[in-house]
């Protein structure tokens, strides 16, 4: 299993704005085969900051996804939006337990 987390931040007024292709991107992505999971958050004690969460079967899917036609659309869509920031790590996890 493969887990990414992490964030960017987009100006809180270009959220709205970018939102159609937030969710473009997201329906796309959990269509992917190996996609388990695939959700972005904005954080409620500070706007434009967009958390990231996912699960990937293996790394070849993820590496399939990264290289996918929606993939580059979305990074398109963020460059225009004027990203701020980013930090997005890829994890290997061999041993899970639920909470």
């Amino acid at each position: 299993m493969i887990l990414v987390t992490g964030h960017f931040r987009v100006s809180p007024d270009k959220v709205e704005a970018l939102r159609p292709q937030m969710q473009a991107v997201i329906e796309a992505n959990r269509e992917e085969d190996g996609c388990y999971l695939f959700a972005y958050g904005e954080d409620v004690l500070d706007p434009g900051l967009i958390r990231v969460v996912e699960r990937w079967r293996d790394w070849e899917s993820l590496d399939a996804h990264a290289r996918s036609a929606h993939v580059a659309a979305w990074r398109r869509a963020v460059e225009a939006a004027g990203i701020v920031e980013r930090e997005v790590i890829a994890h290997a996890a061999s041993e899970e337990r639920r909470l």
